[in-house]
Formats: C-alpha cells, sequence, structure tokens
C-alpha cells in the first residue's frame, strides 16, 4: 500500500467503524483505469491484506465485483478475504465484461445464474457477511432480484 493509501485509511478508520475497499477506488487508484474489469481477485486480496495490516481492529467491506469470473474463483476470494480478516464483501450481479455500477451498459446475469454464485460465495464463509447487490437497471427487475 503506497504512503498516501495507508494515510486516507487511517483518516477513515479514525471517523468510522468501518472502511469500504470499492472496485472503483481500486482502479482508479492503483492503475488511474476505470473500473471495467481491470482488477482481478489477486490484487483484491492483497490490497484487502494491507489494508488489514494499517488497520487491525477495524471492519473492512470489500467489494469483489462480480466475484472475479465464475463461482470456483467467487469461492476462493471469500476464502481468502476471510483468511484476511476481513468482515464483510460485496458481490454484485453483472454479467462479464462487467462495468462500474455508476457507468452506463451494465448486463446482469440471469437471477440463478447469479444465485449460483452466490451461494458458492455463501458457503465458502464461514462468519463473514456476504451483501448481495443487483445492477438491475429496471427498479422492478431490482426488487424482483432482491426478493428471490
Amino acid at each position: 500500500m503506497r504512503h498516501l493509501d495507508a494515510f486516507s485509511a487511517r483518516l477513515a478508520a479514525q471517523r468510522f467503524e468501518g472502511v469500504f475497499c470499492s472496485g472503483f477506488g481500486y482502479a482508479a487508484s492503483q492503475y488511474g483505469l476505470p473500473d471495467i474489469g481491470y482488477v482481478n481477485w489477486r490484487d483484491i486480496n492483497d490490497f484487502a491484506a494491507r489494508v488489514r495490516h494499517v488497520l487491525p481492529h477495524t471492519h473492512l467491506l470489500v467489494d469483489i465485483d462480480d466475484g472475479f469470473g465464475e463461482e470456483i474463483i467467487t469461492a476462493n476470494t471469500v476464502s481468502q478475504l476471510e483468511a484476511a480478516g476481513v468482515s464483510a464483501v460485496m458481490l454484485e450481479d453483472q454479467k462479464r465484461p462487467r462495468r462500474c455500477g455508476h457507468f452506463e451498459g451494465k448486463q446482469v446475469l440471469p437471477v440463478e445464474q447469479f444465485i449460483t454464485k452466490l451461494r458458492a460465495a455463501l458457503h465458502a464463509r464461514r462468519s463473514l457477511c456476504v451483501i448481495a447487490r443487483t445492477d438491475a437497471a429496471d427498479s422492478r427487475d431490482g426488487l424482483r432480484r432482491a426478493i428471490r
């Protein structure tokens, strides 16, 4: 973690009980690129471990985008992050190629495919909180997905 990143994390931890490690923030700060799929599971695992080192007692919520691919990769990512001491992860239902949640042109997985990936994440953890997020553009579709 660069000095500035460590300083920013410490400032946030002084004001809040937890810190959110976003995919958008990581892609922009580490690569200077938009959040459209450049970040991978290893990047996020390494980043979370560095933040955990700087903030050993702060809750960490880590954005794992779409789980970085198939459900086996999602499960591995969740296991690794829990071992690093992360409190929670956020998993989205986007179809690849993925785009930052702030951008237009996102497509979502069929709900059954996302549920398969979500179940893999849930089975891979012991006590880590998994937050499921939808990027459905239509509010009715988003509500249907959330209830499912």
